[in-house]
């Protein structure tokens, strides 16, 4: 809290020296109620820049993570996505008009949410006794569901186990769930997906990442799915023709 709260600080004195700014938390600040004008109140600012700051930073820092790693292992892939890249963008800095044309590039990020998804592990109370599958469920249980699994499942997926990310040039699988489904799906979703298309694209479109020699990666189960290791990487500039 005392964080975040710093944070909304500086930001409201730098706007009373300098006029409103043009980020995010500028914008939660002028934000007004449609109804009576008002402004968030410190809580509601509070909770929007800790989410921000928490699920909107660490979730998709994982899952660059992991798509950098494939793509180190996985040449092919690599020399297709840049191609998409320089196709696209040349030299220039990628904008949201972009995105629409960068098609393997996205399918590169679901493929690899698909085998490393950055919350690998879902929890839901039953709010009443039910039935499913057979099982009984009473009402105050938890139910756990992982996505990790049920995206590695053979009876959803084609060589569960291989990195593919032609496989969703097609209508994704019902099975593919690394924002979660239904009433509770994660609302920054098209949020992380522009950061991650935005990020892998510039990255490409610049360097080349190869695995540090004897760097082991291992996956880290824990509130989200890290590598339990770090990510040690060797930087190559200038990536070629």
């Amino acid at each position: 809290d005392a964080v975040v709260f710093r944070i909304i600080d500086q930001q409201r004195r730098a706007e009373t020296a300098n006029g409103p700014g043009r980020g995010l938390l500028s914008m939660l600040l002028h934000i007004q109620d449609e109804e009576t004008g008002a402004p968030l109140t410190d809580v509601q600012l509070r909770n929007a820049t800790l989410t921000l700051l928490l699920a909107g930073h660490e979730t998709t820092a994982n899952a660059l993570t992991w798509i950098f790693y494939l793509l180190s292992q996985h040449p092919a892939v690599e020399c297709e996505l840049r191609n998409e890249v320089r196709a696209v963008l040349g030299e220039r800095v990628p904008t949201l008009d972009d995105l629409p044309r960068l098609d393997y590039t996205k399918m590169v990020i679901k493929e690899a949410m698909r085998l490393y998804p950055p919350i690998w592990i879902i929890e839901r109370r039953v709010i009443a006794d039910d039935t499913v599958g057979g099982y009984h469920l009473p009402a105050g249980s938890a139910v756990v569901i992982a996505p990790y699994l049920l995206h590695r499942h053979p009876d959803f997926w084609d060589r569960p186990e291989t990195f593919d990310p032609g496989r969703f040039a097609k209508r994704g699988a019902a099975a593919y769930i690394p924002f979660g489904a239904g009433p509770r799906y994660c609302i920054g979703s098209e949020f992380a997906m522009l950061e991650a298309q935005l990020i892998t694209a510039m990255v490409v479109q610049s360097f080349r990442l190869e695995l540090a020699p004897g760097h082991r990666v291992e996956p880290w189960l824990n509130i989200t799915l890290r590598t339990r290791h770090g990510l040690r990487m060797l930087l190559h500039p200038g990536v070629g023709p």
